[in-house]
């Protein structure tokens, strides 16, 4: 492990110093001094809400400091906008990615940067050229020529990070990059970083992963109530260390705060399974797909990316057209191609993309909440009194359930940190009572005790007896809550795993796939 640096502000790559932030009456950040040396990785750690997103939002430019300044390679930033610190070379890859899914993979890269061809018009060719021969330095798996919505989530974070790399960042802030990367993906990004530091780029390096942290960090601090605590030496502390420091006062949360709760005992099928699935197929991703589930069951998805996992979600729940096969949710046959349909046969889904598929970012909490249900709030297309009510009862329920932080039912979704986000797509859904519940990276980007909240609530619904189909990149959560694991591949079911115990197996299956596709992808370009 790397010994912790220690810097000052003539050292430092970036140093912001004394920052506060308000919103109104909340005050956000309080006396933060922030530093990132040049070449390395400092890891900036805290729960969902604590100001971590705030903070590199200052940073780059988004919000504008109350109090403090920054010092950007030893010029003052402080009154430079978002456009100018990104020319200075600060750069910031967010959560929520911002590529353009309707533009290739070069088209992203070079946007506002396009080559001209006798300075009229945009060298596609090359673009083309230039964009692959980036992808191909930094060992990504991705075509300079597609089209970046046909990708996969985490070939469109590896866009978005490219993008960074291409403009020259002297400091690449990083939000949960591998919240939705494979095994082979995250060692690629691994040794990317490995490659930057090398070249003297600083990283702020954003994760809930704390393995990760501790693999990557030179130097981690954590934002606790608005205050930064740190920084610490990776060295000498532990995850447990760490997710004390980061955590909320025992008592405060309604939910259980063992750090390792027991395993549910697995479902004993009675009666009716809760979904069946035959002969399932599309048109392009998956073929032959036949599954159960039982009532009170939860069936892990494992595999790669691309495999079909959440293409397969996606077609339970009626959102693809081109679906034949046959599905039966409690017995009762349910037409594929209708989301409608899929919502009042009781499938509920929790996207991949929160974001982009979860929410309504623009709309309150509560209006978000009545989603799903709408016909039985509103009249005429309006909330009346009584159905006000009920949506509030609704909302006060479920944030003292799911312990939401938010100002209010009035809130707009957009405006809650990632975690709590999610939280309310999970609550709109358990709202209307389903019976199967289709969960996609359900813990993607959240922090160390949100996740423990959110695996202990998979854990008491499928107790409740719904069946939960659980897709996710993180094999220990496969494990942790599965009573059986299917293992997809090129959009077939390879291999069922009666009981999820095994975790080196299981890795070792994903690894040997992912060797597969590469070895390939390899034969195929020398052919």
């Amino acid at each position: 492990m790397v010994e912790a640096k220690t810097s000052t502000s003539q050292n430092a790559i970036v140093a912001m110093q004394r920052i506060s932030k308000s919103f109104g009456a909340n005050r956000v950040l309080s006396d933060i001094s922030f530093e990132v040396m040049a070449g390395e990785t400092h890891a900036l750690l805290g729960e969902n809400g604590a100001g971590k997103s705030t903070l590199m939002k200052i940073l780059m430019g988004a919000y504008r400091t109350d109090e403090g300044r920054i010092l950007f390679a030893g010029e003052d930033v402080t009154a430079l906008s978002l456009r100018e610190r990104i020319d200075r070379g600060i750069a910031m890859i967010f959560q929520e990615l911002s590529v353009l899914p309707n533009r290739s993979v070069a088209e992203n890269l070079f946007i506002l940067r396009e080559p001209l061809a006798f300075g009229l018009r945009v060298d596609a060719r090359t673009m083309v050229r230039d964009a692959q021969a980036l992808i191909e330095r930094y060992a990504f798996s991705l075509d300079a020529s597609a089209r970046v919505g046909d990708l996969a989530f985490a070939q469109r974070q590896m866009v978005e990070i490219l993008k960074a790399i291409s403009r020259g960042a002297k400091l690449l802030v990083m939000d949960e990059p591998t919240s939705s990367l494979t095994i082979h993906e995250e060692e690629t990004l691994f040794r990317t970083i490995g490659q930057l530091k090398q070249n003297g780029i600083g990283i702020v390096y954003i994760s809930h992963r704390m393995a990760d942290v501790l693999r990557l960090s030179d130097r981690i601090s954590i934002i606790k109530d608005g205050r930064l605590v740190g920084p610490l030496d990776p060295s000498k502390t532990s995850i447990e260390n760490i997710a004390a420091m980061m955590s909320r006062p025992k008592g405060e949360s309604p939910l259980p705060t063992a750090a390792a709760p027991a395993k549910r005992p697995p479902a004993t099928p009675v009666g009716t399974p809760a979904l069946e699935v035959r002969d399932l197929a599309t048109s392009r991703k998956l073929s032959d797909i036949s599954l159960s589930i039982d009532p009170g069951e939860i069936v892990g998805l494992a595999g790669l990316v691309g495999s079909g996992r959440s293409t397969l979600g996606k077609a339970l729940f009626g959102i693809l057209s081109d679906v034949s096969g046959h599905i039966t949710v409690a017995g009762e046959p349910v037409r594929p191609g209708s989301v409608s349909r899929a919502i009042a046969a009781g499938v509920a889904l929790v996207p991949e993309d929160r974001r982009l598929e979860g929410l309504v970012g623009g709309r309150s909490i509560e209006e978000n909440l009545a989603l799903p249900r709408l016909s039985d709030f509103s009249l005429a297309g309006r909330f009346g009194p009584m159905a006000k009510a009920r949506i509030t009862a609704l909302f006060r329920q479920y944030r003292d359930d799911l312990n939401i932080l938010c100002r209010g039912p009035l809130q707009k979704a957009q405006e809650l940190s990632g975690g709590n986000q999610q939280k309310i797509v999970f609550a709109k859904w358990l709202a209307m009572k389903p019976k199967l519940l289709i969960l996609d990276e359900p813990t993607s980007g959240v922090d160390v005790n949100a996740k423990r909240d959110m695996r202990e609530l998979v854990r008491r619904t499928a107790s409740e007896g719904v069946a939960v189909l659980l897709i996710s990149s993180e094999l220990e959560e496969l494990l942790d809550l599965s009573d059986r694991i299917l293992v997809m591949a090129q959009g077939r079911i390879t291999r069922r795993i009666a009981c999820a115990h095994d975790e080196t197996g299981l890795r070792a299956l994903l690894q040997a796939e992912a060797a597969r596709q590469t070895s390939a992808r390899a034969q195929g370009v020398a052919a």
